[in-house]
């Protein structure tokens, strides 16, 4: 057989089922044929071989190219879509490589996915966690170029971030930390405006309602609902407050700017041994360590108590006629049954006896009576201020003073 019929009596050759052809030497076989695709552990494979795979299921399951090499195989089937491999590398090390995707419209820009240098010879991922449905997640504009990652666990965000919506802390040792340092406020809420709904609307900070408080539980420390502690070693002439609250009105509403209320319910059984909706100490030298407390130095408004309440107002302003005006005001509204003692004050002492029970000092009016009972007070029999008849005085009523268990009287004079 001459060699010029060579190829032509090849191609009417009966050959096996499967086998391979082209053989170039330092290369492999360049075609194959045959109902299995060449496994990656299959050899003598040469690089962008061609495989017939006689087996096929469907049109993109007929023709084979080899990816790999004569050492290890890796045929992929040829599709009408271009081939994708499994990795892609854009760049090597050393030259850099960038992935550019752009939008249907022309000319309206593209995203780049691009690698700067690491620290080290480190692979950085992108990788999704199981999702429940498709999602689609949004790049917004930052206005301007900014670094930006949330994570499931701890890190740490630079600059000004603004939400538009609210934001919920699930359970957590400590919800909230702040631990760095403000040179304005750690919080504040000085362009926030409330649109009030009713008795039960929007508040700044708000635990719970009237109707459904925030239940405590029955543990045994000492919880509560804000607890704020600090430490100061000022000088001068101003003031560290630990909560400061100033409330200002221009309606006829009134305002409260720090109110308190003490309930206690369903505690017919053993009830609490204290309820009170206030409490205010000043104690000098809580630590044990030897504490001054220093002298007024002229200062009318210097001293140590418990509490400093006082009413005033501007010489050009009115209290009208049917108003009242106290620093203090003491009301008892006890309906049920009091087996126990009921003071309107309830006072006590320790330690160094004080000068007086009271002390009065002013610096230009001074009070007008010392007491004042007006036609509402029950001046009967049993009340403290009585007009009953006392046998051989001139007496016009008296007031009860109960000491020691004996009952005394201060007789009144018209």
């Amino acid at each position: 057989m001459s060699l010029h019929n060579f190829y032509s009596k090849l191609s009417r050759a009966h050959l096996p089922t499967s086998g391979q052809g082209k053989y170039v030497p330092g290369l492999g076989y360049l075609e194959g044929w045959g109902t299995t695709v060449p496994s990656g552990t299959a050899t003598g494979w040469g690089k962008s071989a061609l495989f017939l795979h006689t087996d096929l299921t469907n049109s993109l399951d007929a023709l084979y190219q080899n990816m790999g090499d004569a050492t290890a195989a890796d045929f992929k089937a040829i599709t009408s879509e271009p081939y994708i491999p499994d990795d892609v590398d854009l760049g090597s090390s050393g030259s850099a490589g960038t992935l550019d995707i752009f939008p249907s419209t022309a000319l309206k820009g593209k995203v780049q996915f691009a690698a700067a240098d690491s620290a080290g010879n480190t692979t950085t991922q992108i990788v999704n966690a199981s999702q429940a449905a498709a999602r689609v997640y949004t790049i917004p504009d930052a206005g301007a170029s900014a670094s930006f990652v949330m994570t499931a666990g701890a890190q740490t965000i630079t600059g000004v971030k603004a939400f538009n919506d609210g934001i919920t802390v699930g359970s957590a040792t400590t919800g909230i930390d702040f631990g760095g340092t403000y040179t304005g406020n750690a919080i504040d809420f000085s362009n926030t405006t409330i649109a009030p709904t009713g008795s039960n609307g929007p508040c700044l900070i708000r635990a719970g309602t009237y109707a459904s408080p925030v239940d405590l539980g029955a543990d045994e420390d000492q919880s509560g609902m804000i607890r704020l502690y600090s430490t100061t070693s000022a000088d001068g002439t101003s003031y560290d407050r630990g909560l400061f609250v100033c409330t200002k009105t221009t309606g006829s509403k009134g305002a409260f700017p720090v109110a308190g209320l003490a309930e206690a319910n369903n505690t017919t059984g053993n009830g609490p041994t204290k309820l009170q909706a206030a409490q205010f100490i000043a104690h000098l030298g809580a630590d044990g360590s030897a504490s001054k407390m220093a002298s007024l130095g002229g200062d009318a408004t210097a001293g140590m108590y418990g509490a400093w309440l006082k009413v005033t107002a501007g010489s050009n302003c009115t209290a009208s006629s049917g108003s009242r005006v106290a620093p203090a005001w003491i009301d008892n509204q006890m309906s049920g049954t009091v087996s126990g003692e009921e003071y309107g004050i309830f006072a006590t002492t320790g330690a160094s006896r004080p000068d007086a029970f009271i002390g009065f000092e002013t610096t230009s009016s001074g009070y007008d009576q010392l007491f004042y009972f007006d036609e509402t007070y029950n001046s009967g029999a049993g009340t403290c201020v009585t007009t009953d008849a006392v046998p051989g005085s001139n007496q016009d009523a008296r007031i009860k003073v109960y000491y020691n268990g004996t009952q005394y009287y201060l007789p009144l004079y018209r």
